[in-house]
C-alpha cells in the first residue's frame, strides 16, 4: 500500500461561547484537516489546530514541505513518516510546524486502525474502553461569578466529577473569592482545577498558590510561563497543589526537562501541538516512566483515544469546540466517555458544514 495523496483544507470555527483566559481571547478554531488517500482506496483523517492564528502557515508548510516528502511511502510505517517530517522541517521546528505535522500523523494512525480492523484506542494499547472527563466550558476569565457557580451546579449536576476555573484576575482577593464559591456549591467530592495560562510571575506564584490550597485544588494549570522550568520547580517545592501543565510544550525534550527538574506533576500533552499521535505516544511513556499521571489537553475527540489507550490518564477536558462540524457531536454521559468500537478514530467530519467555514 501507499500514499497516493494528501489533500489539506483550513477552516475557522468560531468559538461556541466567548472564551478568554488571562493571556488571550478565544477568537477562533482555526482547524488544520488532512486526508490521506491510498492505493488500495482506504483513506485517513487527521487534523491539528491554533486558537486563532498561524493556520495559514501550518497549512502552507503541510502542503509545499510536508506532503512531497511522504507521498509514495507506505502509510503504515508511521515512525519512517513522522521521523522524514521532522527532519524535513528539523531547522523551523517551533509551534506551527508540530501543528502541520499533527494533521497527518493522525490520519495515519486512523488509516492505520482502519487497516487494522479496530478502534484506535485498542491499536494503541486499548487499557480500557471507557474515560472520564472534566469540564472546563463553564469556567472562562471572562464569565461572572453568578455565571461560574451557575455553570458548576449544572455540570456536577450532568455527572462531571471535575470542574476547571480560569484565575489570573488583577485583584488576587478576586481569584480566591471565585475558586471559594465554586467549591462551596460543588462540594468537596468533586475535583476542582485552577488554571492560570501562564500569567504570574515567580515572585507572585508561591504567595497566590498558597491562596488557593485551603480549597483543596487538584491541580494548579501553567502557573508560570511555560519555559521557566526552574521557576516551576520552585514552586512546586512550596506549595502541596500538584502543579500541571503540557500545552505549551511542542516536544518530548520540553517535557522531558521538566520531569529532570520535578518541576510538574501532572503531564498535559496536546496531540494537535506535539506533531500528533507518535510523539503523544512518546511523552506519555515518559511519564508513566517518571510514576506521574497525565491529562490531556483540548481535542477532546482524538484525546479520548489517546487516554483510553494508557494506564495513567486522569482525565480528558471537555471543551466541545468541533460539535458545528461533526456528523454527530461526541456524547458524554454522567461524566464518563464511552469509547466507540468503529475501526479508526471514529470522529466524522461532516464536509456540508465544514464548507461554510472553509478559508483555504
Amino acid at each position: 500500500m501507499k500514499i497516493t495523496q494528501i489533500a489539506s483544507a483550513l477552516y475557522r470555527i468560531p468559538p461556541l461561547r466567548p472564551r478568554k483566559d488571562a493571556i488571550q481571547e478565544f477568537s477562533a478554531m482555526e482547524l488544520l484537516l488532512a486526508e490521506i488517500f491510498t492505493d488500495d482506496g482506504l483513506t485517513g483523517v487527521g487534523y491539528s489546530y491554533t486558537i486563532g492564528q498561524g493556520g495559514k502557515a501550518a497549512k502552507v508548510l503541510l502542503d509545499e514541505d510536508l506532503v512531497p516528502c511522504i507521498l509514495g511511502e507506505d502509510p503504515s510505517n508511521v515512525e519512517r513518516i513522522w521521523q522524514k517530517m521532522w527532519w524535513r522541517i528539523h531547522a523551523v521546528v517551533g509551534g506551527i510546524s508540530p501543528v502541520a505535522m499533527a494533521a497527518i500523523d493522525i490520519a495515519l494512525w486512523d488509516l492505520k486502525a482502519k487497516m487494522a480492523e479496530l478502534p484506535l484506542y485498542k491499536l494503541l494499547g486499548g487499557y480500557r474502553d471507557q474515560i472520564s472527563v472534566y469540564t472546563t466550558e463553564g469556567g472562562w476569565l471572562n464569565m461572572s461569578l453568578e455565571e461560574i457557580k451557575e455553570e458548576a451546579i449544572k455540570a456536577v449536576e450532568e455527572g462531571f466529577t471535575g470542574v476547571k476555573l480560569k484565575v489570573g484576575k488583577e485583584d488576587p482577593l478576586e481569584d480566591v473569592k471565585r475558586v471559594r464559591e465554586v467549591r462551596k456549591v460543588i462540594g468537596d467530592s468533586i475535583k476542582l482545577m485552577v488554571d492560570v495560562n501562564q500569567k504570574w510571575t515567580s515572585t507572585e506564584a508561591i504567595t497566590r498558590g498558597k491562596q488557593l490550597e485551603e480549597f483543596n485544588i487538584f491541580w494548579l494549570e501553567e502557573p508560570l510561563p511555560h519555559d521557566d522550568v526552574s521557576g516551576h520547580a520552585t514552586l512546586k517545592a512550596h506549595l502541596t497543589v500538584p502543579i500541571a501543565l503540557g500545552e505549551s510544550l511542542y516536544t518530548k525534550q520540553a517535557f522531558k526537562a521538566y520531569l529532570e527538574q520535578n518541576a510538574v506533576s501532572i503531564l498535559q500533552p496536546d496531540v494537535g501541538r506535539v506533531g500528533g499521535i507518535t510523539e503523544w505516544m512518546k511523552i506519555a511513556a515518559l511519564a508513566e516512566a517518571w510514576n506521574l499521571p497525565i491529562a490531556p489537553h483540548f481535542l477532546m475527540e482524538i484525546h479520548f483515544h489517546l487516554a483510553a489507550a494508557v494506564p495513567h490518564a486522569l482525565f480528558v477536558e471537555y471543551i466541545p469546540q468541533l460539535d458545528p462540524v461533526l456528523e454527530e457531536p461526541f456524547k458524554i454521559k454522567k461524566g464518563i466517555f464511552q469509547l466507540p468500537q468503529t475501526p479508526g478514530h471514529g470522529i466524522r467530519f461532516d464536509k456540508s458544514k465544514l464548507k461554510i467555514y472553509q478559508v483555504l
